[in-house]
């Protein structure tokens, strides 16, 4: 409204519990009112087929949940009332089990400037976290994921509403309509709890009231397109055009996911578990392994394995790597077709490996032995794994 005559000629909603709400607050209005979907989720919903290219693109691995962590801005959201949380989630999770994406509400960065916000994520990151530097690209991580932590903003409902359980780690119900149906998921949605992250994150399903929620997104879905192209060339007063209307899919995240540099890795068994190290106090048992490439010096000092690059003398960075940290009773580092690895006081191996090959030098590190076998088999993240190893000389 201007000065008591309503603006726009049309007003678009997406279902008609806002057509109530809104000759509620503006009866004026809602004689322009027109139900014509919602295109966000319709395109959504679309994108399902690419669920799978979407997950890939993102570093998602076989047998990997990946964990959405979406904050909408303002001291009451995620993010601004928990600004430590997306790092605390990823140190959590064991890395071959989790993968976790963190998508936030571009005001924050307009907020509190670019580079300070970068410098506030940075954690995040080391931790193994895939900010996402484009606003867009929560779509795509959106369709991609099997479990939202959000709060009352859009991104946490336009989850709920792909099917996808939701935790909720702020709900500020004073911030929202309470007739929305943003407010309906906050009342129908559980809070993230302070214990056993993973165990919460593999049981969390959606409950009846939460469905319920999200059937009040659109009364007409996968009709947007056509009727915002109607409604459009009608106000225009232009013909309407033969080819029907279309969205186009959503391109693929072009992001380098790379795991955290410093390590704790659990050792059970045949069965290894691995999570993001950022302080020298780590879960029960576990052992630190540490890359070189850019390291926190704390970690790296206190280093039980040490992983380098690809180095031109591989054997020559080993010997000096032990030498360098007396703590470290492993180096490994590619070497050819596979990875070279030493032992302060045991042989050097070389080893192949389908895949995961930095946690080799681990299984080696808890034998403890002189031995060394042909073969080793392990699991990760509920997935089985082989190397090959040869001794070269002890």
């Amino acid at each position: 409204m201007h000065r008591g005559r309503v603006i726009a000629e049309h007003h678009v909603l997406s279902h008609p519990e806002q057509l109530g709400r809104l000759r509620e607050y503006c009866p004026q209005a809602a004689d322009r009112a027109v139900i014509a979907g919602d295109s966000c989720l319709d395109r959504l919903q679309a994108a399902g087929g690419l669920r799978e290219s979407y997950r890939q693109a993102l570093g998602v691995t076989e047998g990997q949940r990946l964990v959405l962590v979406s904050s909408t801005w303002g001291p009451r959201s995620l993010y601004g009332s928990r600004p430590d949380l997306p790092a605390l989630i990823a140190q959590q999770l064991p890395l071959d089990e989790f993968a976790v994406v963190l998508a936030l509400h571009p005001n924050i960065s307009e907020g509190h400037y670019p580079w300070q916000l970068k410098m506030w994520l940075a954690e995040c990151e080391r931790s193994g976290v895939i900010v996402l530097p484009e606003e867009d690209l929560w779509q795509p991580a959106a369709v991609a994921a099997d479990v939202t932590i959000g709060d009352h903003g859009s991104v946490t409902y336009y989850s709920a509403c792909l099917g996808t359980p939701v935790l909720l780690a702020a709900a500020p119900h004073e911030a929202v309509d309470p007739m929305s149906p943003v407010a309906a998921l906050l009342r129908a949605a559980p809070e993230l709890t302070g214990e056993n992250l993973a165990l919460q994150l593999r049981a969390a399903t959606q409950s009846a009231e939460l469905v319920a929620a999200t059937a009040l997104a659109t009364s007409v879905p996968g009709e947007s397109a056509k009727l915002l192209t109607e409604l459009g060339y009608r106000t225009l007063r232009l013909p309407q055009p033969e080819r029907p209307a279309e969205f186009t899919a959503f391109p693929l995240p072009r992001i380098r996911r790379s795991a955290p540099g410093a390590q704790w890795v659990q050792v059970s068994g045949d069965e290894i578990t691995r999570f993001a190290a950022t302080s020298t106090t780590g879960p029960p048992g576990a052992h630190l392994v540490v890359h070189v490439d850019g390291p926190d010096p704390r970690l790296l000092r206190r280093a039980d394995i040490v992983l380098g690059d690809r180095f031109p003398d591989p054997a020559r960075w080993i010997a000096m790597t032990l030498n360098e940290f007396p703590g470290c009773e492993w180096a490994a580092c590619p070497a050819g077709p596979g990875w070279l690895a030493g032992s302060r006081h045991g042989p050097v191996v070389s080893f192949t490996c389908t895949s995961l090959p930095p946690v080799v030098p681990s299984l080696l590190y808890v034998r403890n032995g002189p031995d060394v076998p042909e073969q080793l088999a392990f699991t990760a993240g509920g997935r089985k794994h082989e190397a090959r190893l040869t001794v070269h000389y002890g």
